[in-house]
């Protein structure tokens, strides 16, 4: 089966994050609606054996002529984000979801006086406060289990204070599990008290809480309290796994556009998320050529809204417009309702501006990479790190060294999208008398960058990358010009973090693309130093110092080792001539080297 040429180069670089897709027939009708942990993996696999394929999903790929997607931050969100646009847009071939399900939200009924949590699939919001929802029932479950756990409300299902000290305290009392409402000895007030730290945790406000605990398992752990240490250590494990906010889904009433863009050169790409009912619909991306204005926000709003059916609520912006004011009042008289500008710093707005940017950056290195990996990817370099245009040239610089006997440098190029060994250079530290990485680094790049004409070195780099932090960064950034520099830095576990320059660092860590990409030129060019020091080093170890005396070489070193095996003893200079078979100012030189320099 021959797929269209827009899908092949769609699929050529098509990004591995999670997220959702959407198959379109020829008239760009939805016909199917998935979600995936990797998206690329996902929607390759209906491209490729094809005659494998079940009756449905054969007779589904015959009419797809285009695919979408939007990108999120994990597989939960695309699980939900599924949901919603299958409800959305009742894809034809999405017959196992489009009935009214519901996903599981955490209720506390807050007209009673002792509250207990509970999941509920229906949104019942008459005097409850919702949290969520979850993806599944068991997700719901557990994530009530851990609260109850960690704040002590009551599960026992009595109705306080009608059940005040009608029982002993059950089991969970006594194992610490339960603030025990059924003593009597918990008022209303303070089981409020603890409400409010569970309602924080279960809005995802979690890091404080985690701190806390961890410093009650440190305490533990020295108090030689193993088993509440363990027990401590999987709440938190728990609580970072279970407690993250679903910024996929929000409040019902939510009704908002988050706009933001990436700038590569004289592109700008302009992300549009549109949430109704709290719930993320649709993503559109703009791309924008030349001529771009440097406050872009209050012109492509202008430009992009035009009818009022397209207007919502709010607009979450990543700056205030020119002329703010008379924007409102425009867009106000558009839609016959105020609108509303918000500029959010932190929080759930700035989770969604953040995702945002991350679809806009994406559908911009797909449209311009024409289904060129390489392409796509320095495209996705340029966005990230504010290069003016994508690099065709990055050159990575590391030092490796055994002490101070043995210190070298190492060059490795990526050209092309591919790393090109031929262009690869080693360069022997001189003056070593001090062992100083970042003097010997400086050194590498001076020399490299008096050669930035010589074409034995190949053309100038358009980025360099340095194998270390910021002083090392700041040990070459006055040599390189108006080439940008940036040092890759690794974890406590020696992997690969992040990019770092005078700005700041950058956490590449939940980008896959670059995260793969910076992590192998870190892995090469360590490879490249440390292999080449470990043979200078090793070439300096079995070097012989009688290969210094005048008139010695390999051919009459291995003669004279033959003949004397564990030195000269008290032979003489005309004893050695003759048993080794060498000249004879060649054996004086050997019997002066073991007799301290004396002459024979």
């Amino acid at each position: 089966m021959e797929f269209p040429q827009k899908i092949k180069d769609k699929l050529a670089v098509l990004t591995g994050r999670p997220g959702v897709y959407l198959m379109k027939d020829r008239e760009g009708t939805i016909l199917y609606v998935g979600k995936a942990k990797n998206l690329k993996n996902r929607v390759s696999s209906y491209f490729t054996g094809v005659k494998s394929h079940p009756a449905k999903v054969m007779a589904m790929v015959e009419k797809v002529a285009d695919f979408d997607y939007i990108c999120v931050n994990s597989e939960m969100e695309a699980l939900i984000l599924e949901n919603q646009l299958i409800k959305e847009h009742s894809p034809k071939y999405n017959i196992l979801l489009k009935d009214d399900k519901t996903y599981p939200y955490v209720s506390l009924d807050l007209r009673e006086p002792y509250p207990a949590l509970k999941v509920l699939r229906q949104e019942d919001r008459e005097g409850k406060r919702l949290f969520g929802p979850f993806p599944q029932m068991g997700a719901a479950a557990e994530i009530v289990r851990t609260a109850n756990d960690l704040f002590g409300l009551t599960t026992c299902g009595r109705q306080f204070p009608r059940d005040f000290r009608k029982k002993r305290p059950c089991l969970r009392y006594h194992i610490g599990c339960c603030m025990g409402v059924c003593t009597g000895r918990i008022s209303e007030a303070q089981y409020r008290e603890r409400l409010e730290e569970v309602m924080a945790f279960l809005k995802g406000d979690y890091k404080a809480l985690t701190a806390r605990l961890t410093e009650k398992m440190q305490r533990a752990a020295e108090e030689l309290q193993y088993e509440k240490a363990a027990a401590l250590r999987d709440r938190i494990r728990k609580i970072e796994k279970l407690g993250q906010t679903q910024i996929v889904a929000g409040d019902v009433h939510t009704d908002q556009d988050v706009l933001d863009a990436v700038l590569v050169g004289d592109l700008l790409a302009v992300g549009v998320l549109a949430i109704r009912g709290g719930r993320l619909l649709m993503q559109d991306t703009v791309v924008l050529r030349g001529g771009l204005e440097e406050n872009w926000v209050g012109p492509f709003i202008q430009r992009y809204y035009t009818r009022a059916e397209q207007l919502p609520r709010e607009l979450l912006l990543p700056r205030a417009p020119e002329d703010e004011e008379l924007l409102l009042r425009y867009l106000a008289d558009l839609r016959g309702k105020p609108v509303r500008f918000r500029y959010p710093r932190r929080g759930r707005g700035s989770e969604l501006l953040a995702l945002c940017r991350k679809n806009a950056a994406e559908k911009l290195a797909e449209r311009e990479s024409a289904g060129d990996r390489s392409r796509k990817i320095s495209i996705l370099i340029a966005q990230a790190l504010g290069l003016s245009a994508p690099p065709e040239r990055i050159e990575m610089y590391d030092i490796s060294n055994f002490g101070s006997e043995t210190m070298v440098g190492g060059m490795i190029v990526w050209e092309e999208g591919r790393f090109r060994r031929s262009g690869y250079r080693k360069f022997e530290i001189r003056d070593q008398l001090i062992q100083d990485d970042y003097a010997a680094t400086r050194q590498m790049l001076e020399r490299r960058i008096a050669r930035l004409e010589d074409p034995d070195f190949g053309r100038a780099p358009d980025l360099i990358l340095m194998d270390g932090g910021l002083q090392h960064v700041n040990a070459v950034k006055d040599l390189c010009g108006a080439i940008p520099v940036f040092g890759l830095v690794k974890d406590r576990r020696h992997r690969t973090r992040g990019l770092v320059s005078a700005e700041g660092e950058l956490d590449i860590r939940s980008d896959p693309a670059l995260y793969a990409f910076f992590a192998s030129m870190q892995e090469e060019v360590h490879r490249f130093a440390i292999t080449y020091m470990k043979k200078k080093h090793t070439g300096k170890a079995v070097r012989s110092p009688l290969l210094e005396l005048p008139g010695m070489g390999a051919a009459r070193l291995k003669k004279f080792r033959k003949a004397y095996p564990a030195g000269i003893g008290a032979d003489s200079a005309e004893a050695i001539r003759e048993k080794a078979g060498l000249p004879a100012s060649l054996a004086e030189e050997i019997w002066r080297y073991y007799n301290g320099g004396t002459k024979p």
